[in-house]
């Protein structure tokens, strides 16, 4: 294949990009940082700008230890790739799958890739098996974590007399301080896996250098990985190379001696045979070529072509306000004289009598009020405080609230930005379709999240969290950003953030825009007469 094309090797402790003579890292991926896609995202995009890479490319090739299992959080994360690297094709797979490619290039078998986690894939006539791969808490014997993990509890336990003296002591107290202090340093440190995972090489040297403890510690992981190995061979029952990836086999004979012995009587059918590449080597070639036998194992997007938005918009027939409407935000902040249920009921009947063709509001005792006052659809949001990031809707739960008070449609938090309780984008989005039956308005900041909040399955997309995500606040609307979304989606397009004239509506409308929201210039005269006073001074 000609053209440029980037490669990624992602993992638990670290990230690895390359582009021809281009190459960078990125953060490891960890769950616990929130949404999985906007984590493996800004991965990949630090990765980018480290490696000096900025001209589109033809094809990336991402092998992920974190490659997500739902279907729509792959079309996500495959359409935020696209944006972020300005490709025309994004193939996503799991790290087993390019560790594979990487090791045996010529043939089927077994490949066993040990880095921080430990997981292993069998390719034979027709057959393809995971075996392994669940992760630190459920799983990676043998792993970097579990040989970090196993050394520092036995030090541990040296302190308190539950075990025996260690050369691991003096060593975990270089890295660590005190151990008396040691478990609480590493419980409260960002990264818990990958810090746990960097005393490896610790217990390895350790264990070079004779460490009873230490030698034990190899020992156990090593029988665990011929284990994984074993179950593996067993899938294909016949006589299959297997090959070993990974930095804990960076050690050598220390771990591939055991390994080999243990093995012998596991699985004599196994033929240790050394590894043609790295997983890295291996999101290269199925970069650089096509897919071949491992087609079945990957997710494959394109980039969307531009087209002209008056023909290919696609319109649910559930959306409850028309193309050319003006939407009416009623929403007042404690502390407002306006706050409550009531008023805001008022303030939406003044909007319908001027011709408004919906309401947007917040929370269900104002949707509720309003509903009772006008004869209008109600575009319903739920904010609710979340140190985590997202506040607007952030759950199926708080979308459930808004429903059950009337509100025909559902507006939901459609950024990159983490999502509390671990429900993602496109899992709170179909349960709203499914559970619901109400249509999904994604509020976003940039082109690279609206394109993910559509690809998740959002009904139409807003321009309403654009410039409320980090940086300062612009004055005016972003008409860029609507015609941005315009040119690239095939959804409606809604405009909405700091539209304050009648100019700035026409602006929106001209870019394309389906319809507009105004609420401050409309319903808030604390605010409008806030910043006429401070004209006046």
């Amino acid at each position: 294949m000609t053209g440029a094309w980037v490669a990624v090797d992602s993992g638990q402790t670290g990230l690895r990009l390359v582009s021809g003579q281009l190459s960078g890292n990125g953060p490891g991926f960890a769950y616990r940082q929130g949404d999985p896609v906007a984590t493996i995202t800004e991965a990949v995009r630090i990765a980018a700008l480290d490696a000096g890479l900025s001209d589109p490319v033809d094809v990336a090739c991402l092998g992920l230890t974190c490659y997500p299992d739902d279907p729509a959080d792959r079309t996500r994360l495959g359409a935020a790739i696209i944006e972020t690297l300005q490709a025309k094709e994004v193939r996503l797979c799991e790290d087993m799958v390019t560790a594979h490619a990487g090791a045996l290039r010529h043939g089927d078998g077994v490949v066993l890739a040990a880095g921080t986690g430990v997981v292993c894939l069998a390719v034979g006539d027709d057959v393809y098996r995971k075996i392994g791969g669940e992760g630190h808490l459920l799983g990676d014997a043998g792993g970097g974590f579990a040989i970090g993990r196993a050394g520092l509890s036995a030090v541990l336990a040296a302190a308190d007399g539950r075990g025996p003296a260690t050369a691991l002591t003096a060593v975990a107290e270089q890295h660590f301080g005190s151990v008396s202090r040691m478990a609480q340093r590493i419980h409260r440190t960002t990264a818990p896996v990958a810090t746990i995972a960097a005393f490896a090489p610790e217990v390895f040297a350790a264990a070079e250098r004779k460490d009873p403890v230490a030698g034990e510690i190899v020992a156990n992981a090593a029988a665990d990985l011929a284990c994984t190995i074993a179950a593996a061979v067993r899938v294909l029952d016949r006589s299959v190379p297997v090959a070993c990836t990974g930095r804990v086999f960076q050690t050598g004979e220390l771990m591939m001696a055991p390994l080999r012995k243990r093995l012998a009587r596991l699985a004599p059918a196994a033929r240790l045979v050394p590894p043609d590449g790295d997983p890295l080597a291996g999101a290269i070639r199925l970069a650089t070529g096509e897919p071949g036998r491992y087609a079945r194992l990957m997710s494959v997007h394109h980039a969307v072509k531009s087209v002209p938005v008056a023909k290919e918009t696609t319109v649910d027939s559930r959306l409850p306000f028309p193309p050319g409407a003006l939407l009416v935000s009623c929403q007042a902040q404690p502390g407002n004289p306006l706050h409550g249920p009531l008023p805001m009921a008022r303030m939406a009947a003044a909007a319908a009598a001027g011709g408004a063709r919906a309401i947007r509001a917040n929370g269900p005792a104002d949707i509720a009020a309003i509903c009772s006052e006008v004869d209008l659809p109600v575009l319903g949001i739920n904010k609710i405080a979340c140190p985590d990031g997202v506040f607007i809707t952030p759950t199926f739960a708080d979308a459930a609230a808004v429903v059950r008070a009337g509100a025909s449609m559902v507006a939901i938090d459609g950024t990159a930005r983490p999502r509390p309780g671990g429900e993602s984008l496109g899992e709170q989005i179909r349960r709203i379709h499914e559970e619901l039956d109400v249509p999904v308005l994604a509020d976003v900041d940039n082109l690279a999240s609206g394109a993910a909040a559509r690809a998740a399955g959002a009904d139409v997309i807003a321009t309403t969290l654009s410039g409320y995500t980090g940086g300062p606040v612009p004055d005016g609307p972003d008409i860029d950003l609507v015609s941005a979304l315009v040119a690239r989606l095939d959804c409606p397009v809604v405009a909405e953030g700091r539209y304050r004239s009648a100019q700035d509506v026409r602006a929106a409308v001209d870019a394309g825009a389906y319809a507009v929201v105004v609420g401050t210039a409309i319903t808030n005269p604390m605010a409008i007469t806030t910043q006429l006073a401070k004209a006046m001074s």
